[in-house]
């Protein structure tokens, strides 16, 4: 038995394993590789940006095989992480960064609706992806004993019915109690189920529609 078989035998938050690998590609983030995607000579310095199609948050991750940094159409802030080679940041409202970069787009990571431009050309446009549709579902269900738990997702996250007026959900984050019943969510994204005070079997359910 490996440690991390170990590890999950001892925890009191089970997670339905079927399910889980059954998911394990949907609820994450989603990805693209590109190498390649198109050529530049030299140091010719070339633009990628970032738009948010509606209020909610668009985070990105680009990664290029020369140089990147601030500047171009749009101006990113302070928040937003740049490196030698990469930028990881969030927009919203309908708000754009862009970066300046030499060489090719390797690699780009995106969460939430928006879209993606490299020199002024649609590179990437998750607008009508399913993932904001909440078509994930978690369930918690409790063993007679009032336990308190807590998980986060990287997409948006509603109640149904079940849940009682204690139980809170902001932005991202859920906080909530149970007892002998069960508490039904839905989400898009990728999710993390942080932590429970005591027995409860947590189980994910990927894209049931």
């Amino acid at each position: 038995m490996t440690d991390a078989e170990r590890d999950d035998e001892s925890t009191d938050a089970r997670i339905d394993r079927r399910t889980v690998l059954k998911g394990t590609a949907a609820a994450g983030v989603a990805g693209t590789g590109l190498a390649g995607t198109a050529s530049a000579s030299g140091d010719d310095q070339r633009e990628i940006t970032f738009c948010a199609a509606e209020e909610e948050t668009f985070s990105y991750f680009v990664r290029v095989s020369g140089s990147l940094e601030r500047g171009g159409t749009h101006e990113s802030d302070e928040y937003d992480a740049v490196g030698e080679d990469f930028a990881e940041g969030a927009v919203s409202a309908e708000r754009c960064d862009s970066f300046v970069f030499t060489g090719d787009v390797e690699n780009v990571k995106l969460d939430g609706p928006g879209k993606v431009f490299v020199d002024g050309d649609l590179l990437e446009d998750t607008t009508t992806e399913d993932e904001e549709k909440l078509s994930n579902q978690i369930t918690i269900q409790g063993k007679g004993t009032r336990v308190e738990y807590k998980f986060r997702v990287s997409g948006r996250v509603e109640p149904d019915d079940s849940i009682e007026a204690s139980d809170e959900v902001s932005d991202s984050v859920v906080r909530g109690a149970v007892n002998s019943g069960s508490d039904v969510f839905r989400y898009s994204g990728a999710i993390a189920f942080d932590e429970a005070d005591g027995p409860v079997t947590v189980t994910l359910d990927v894209n049931p529609d």
